[in-house]
């Protein structure tokens, strides 16, 4: 039967990402890291090692990023937006996040979508043009807000 073993990740005030992993003898720093995709294989490296090979089932618990909070109106990045959607404007709002580190965006026009919070700019809400704000409150039920 494989050991049963969840890693955290905590976000750094520089955005980066620490990955803890428990060990035999206690937490075990995984390293840090500016990319959600690096986790799991940071974690499944550390636990191998620590583990010597023994049979380890890994869970990955990710904390909340601090810059982002359920209300908050965001642009993703373009390099990861579908390029087959034509929305109108780039921009979403923060509905939920996921343990395992993903950030629901609820647009408007395109549904939801899952992001990794570094794919993720904060916007002002002031920025948005009224409609566009409107629109997205009309979506989600959840009032724009700032941090």
């Amino acid at each position: 039967m494989a050991r049963s073993i969840t890693a955290h990740v905590h976000f750094r005030p520089d955005r980066s990402m620490q990955v803890v992993v428990p060990g035999p003898d206690g937490p075990i720093d995984a390293g840090m890291t500016r990319r959600s995709k690096d986790i799991g294989r940071m974690a499944r490296e550390a636990a191998s090692a620590a583990y010597g090979g023994e049979p380890v089932e890994l869970a990955i618990l990710v904390d909340r990023p601090p810059w982002l909070w359920e209300g908050a109106l965001v642009r993703p990045d373009p390099a990861v937006v579908d390029p087959g959607e034509a929305p109108t404007h780039p921009y979403g709002q923060v509905v939920a996040f996921l343990p395992v580190g993903g950030v629901v965006v609820m647009h408007p026009e395109s549904g939801s979508g899952v992001y990794a919070p570094e794919d993720l700019v904060v916007c002002d809400p002031e920025s948005i043009d009224p409609g566009v704000r409107e629109a997205i409150v009309r979506c989600t039920g959840i009032t724009a807000s700032e941090g």
